[in-house]
């Protein structure tokens, strides 16, 4: 027969702590139940940005403007990747116009919410909480971001509507957008030009200068080197990219001046960079 230890036994105390912790398991349930108007608020605020972010691709405008209130409006602050600061106030007409732009638009917007804090007294109640966003074109990710939103909201008989929102939106990374080009022009003979262009580089921007030869063939042919590259602009309207030989490669533009080709020529260097171009002098 074997020989069987006996058992130790379980200090008063330890059986206490299962027991505290067994009652706040069960009870865990009750604990993490929110009250049901701070329930219907953090869902307002889901629900609305969900609306927003799909809108693109449903165009249901009465899906998105249901959850806020007619007198509704939006204070906004944009701090870009490079640190400038844009403010608006934005009413809800303009919100439901912006919406007819936006349903034309190929970009979208995905998002991802995280609900800090509800406050309810009464019929009135505020919601704080964090978006993280990713604008895209297609399957190409344009700009990354963050918005920190304050949304007050009303309750109307049964329904809550936003009444004010307060959003401060920090973009983080930028891979694609307008892009700035200063162009100077020398004074040489050969006609040379020096470009500035400033371009979305992920964190911030990044400034390219890129320098230009302008030289006049026969027959209404120019020869334009862009930093040892060569392009030929042809009757003062086509460019194509001119081969080892000297002959017309791929047609990558137009121009009807010198100006106008150079634009073209820094559209095709920064094409994964720029979804337009601003040409200042």
């Amino acid at each position: 027969m074997l020989n069987s230890k006996p058992m130790k036994k379980i200090k008063p105390r330890i059986i206490t702590l299962l027991i505290l912790l067994l009652v706040s398991t069960l009870n865990s349930s009750k604990v993490m139940a929110g009250d049901p108007e701070e329930d219907a608020l953090a869902s307002l605020v889901k629900e609305s940005s969900k609306a927003l972010a799909d809108y693109q691709s449903t165009k249901n405008k009465t899906g998105v403007l249901k959850y806020f209130h007619e007198k509704m409006v939006i204070d906004f602050t944009f701090i870009s990747v490079n640190g400038r600061v844009r403010n608006e106030r934005i009413s809800y007409e303009e919100f439901s116009t912006h919406l007819d732009v936006f349903s034309h638009e190929r970009m979208g917007r995905t998002h991802d919410i995280e609900v800090f804090k509800t406050f309810v007294n009464q019929d009135i109640g505020v919601v704080n909480y964090t978006e993280d966003y990713e604008v895209t074109f297609g399957e190409e990710v344009l700009t990354k971001g963050s918005q920190v939103i304050t949304a007050t909201a009303k309750k109307f008989g049964n329904t809550w509507k936003i009444i004010r929102i307060t959003v401060v939106e920090m973009e983080s990374e930028k891979f694609k957008g307008s892009c700035l080009c200063e162009l100077y022009e020398g004074t040489s003979a050969t006609g040379n030009f020096i470009t500035k262009t400033t371009v979305p580089g992920g964190k911030n921007y990044t400034s390219n200068m890129n320098h230009f030869t302008v030289v006049k063939k026969n027959r209404g042919t120019v020869l334009i080197n862009m930093d040892g590259e060569n392009f030929i602009w042809e009757n003062n309207l086509n460019i194509f990219e001119a081969k080892e030989d000297g002959s017309k490669g791929k047609k990558i533009g137009i121009g009807t001046n010198s100006n106008e080709v150079i634009q073209s020529l820094i559209k095709f260097e920064f094409s994964e960079q720029c979804t337009d171009l601003v040409l200042r002098k």
